[in-house]
C-alpha cells in the first residue's frame, strides 16, 4: 500500500511522518515546496491514499489575499479531487472549525450547515464542496486549535510555546476568556489517519476530529502553565475587545462522536500533558 502525503514538513504533516515511521506502508512525501501548489499542476506517482495537509492558514493575512486563500485551500482542493476519482485515489483532506460562524452554545456536529465568518473558514468550506461534488473516495476530518511539536510553519510556532515564551519574557497576557473551542494534538490526529488507513475504513466522508473536551483559550493557557508549574498571572480579555482582522467564531467547539465507532480521542488535557512531555517540559 502507498500513501502520498502533501505538506509533509509541516505541524501535522511532520507527525504524520513520525506514525507512519514504523508502518510498513509505504509512505510519500511532499513538502510544500515540492511542487507549486499555485499552479494546480498535479501529477504524482500513482497510489492508494493521498493525505492533503496543505493549506494557507494565517486567517488575518487571508482577509488581505482572497485569491492566494482561494487557489490553495479551493482551487488547488477542486484538482486534486479530480485528480483523485480519476485515478481511483482515497483522499484525507484536513479542514477546520473555522467554516462554522459560533452562534450556537452546543458543540456542532457533521452534519449542520456551516456559515463561515471571515475569508479562511469560506475558502475551506469551498474546498470541502469541491471534494464532495468531484469526489466519491474522500475523509474530510475538521480539526481545530492544533499545536504539535514542528509547530505551525509561518506562525512560528503554535499556541502552546508562543503563551510559554511570552510569559517567560514576562510579557503582560491577556487572554480571550468567553471565546471556546478544542485545543487537539496533531499527534492524535495523525494516529486517526493511520487507524483509518491500516484498517481500510470505507465510511467516507466528513469526521470532526478533535480532542475530548473543550474550553476557552484563558482556560487553555492555565492548564498550559499549570502543567509545566509555571506561576504567572493572566489577565482576562473578552471576544468583544479582542480585536483582529478577521471575525473568529465566538464559539466553534466540534462534536467529535460520529469518530468514536472507530477511534476514541484523548482528552485535551491529557493530549497536551503528552505534547508538553515530548517537548521536554515536564
Amino acid at each position: 500500500m502507498k500513501v502520498l502525503l502533501l505538506g509533509s514538513n509541516g505541524q501535522l504533516g511532520s507527525d504524520i511522518v513520525k506514525i507512519f515511521k514504523d508502518s510498513k506502508i509505504e509512505l510519500i512525501k511532499y513538502t510544500r515546496k515540492s511542487f507549486d501548489v499555485l499552479e494546480n499542476k498535479i501529477n504524482f506517482p500513482k497510489v492508494d491514499y493521498i493525505i492533503n495537509c496543505i493549506s494557507y492558514h494565517k486567517t488575518d493575512e487571508c482577509e488581505d489575499f482572497p485569491d492566494k486563500s482561494f487557489k490553495i485551500n479551493s482551487s488547488f482542493v477542486y484538482e486534486l479531487a479530480k485528480y483523485c476519482e480519476l485515478n481511483d485515489i482515497t483522499l484525507f483532506h484536513i479542514s477546520t472549525d473555522y467554516v462554522f460562524d459560533g452562534n450556537k452554545k452546543t458543540p456542532y456536529n457533521e452534519e449542520e450547515i456551516p456559515n463561515p465568518l471571515n475569508i479562511y473558514g469560506l475558502s475551506k468550506f469551498a474546498g470541502e464542496k469541491a471534494i464532495q461534488n468531484y469526489l466519491n473516495k474522500y475523509f474530510i476530518f475538521r480539526v481545530s486549535s492544533l499545536f504539535g511539536e514542528a509547530g505551525a510553519s509561518g506562525k512560528g510556532g503554535n499556541f502552546v510555546e508562543t503563551m510559554i515564551n511570552l510569559a517567560k519574557k514576562e510579557v503582560p497576557l491577556k487572554i480571550i476568556s468567553d471565546q471556546y473551542m478544542v485545543p487537539t494534538h496533531t499527534l492524535d490526529i495523525a494516529r486517526v489517519i493511520k487507524f483509518f488507513i491500516e484498517n481500510q475504513i470505507d465510511e467516507y466522508g466528513i469526521y470532526h476530529v478533535v480532542s475530548d473536551g473543550s474550553c476557552s483559550w484563558y482556560d487553555f493557557t492555565k492548564e498550559i502553565f499549570k502543567q509545566i508549574n509555571l506561576n504567572y498571572n493572566l489577565d482576562k480579555t473578552t471576544y468583544k475587545d479582542y480585536k483582529t482582522k478577521a471575525i473568529r467564531p465566538k464559539y466553534s467547539v466540534l462534536d467529535n462522536r460520529k469518530l468514536l465507532k472507530y477511534y476514541k480521542m484523548s482528552h485535551w488535557k491529557k493530549a497536551l500533558r503528552e505534547y508538553l512531555r515530548i517537548k521536554g517540559y515536564n
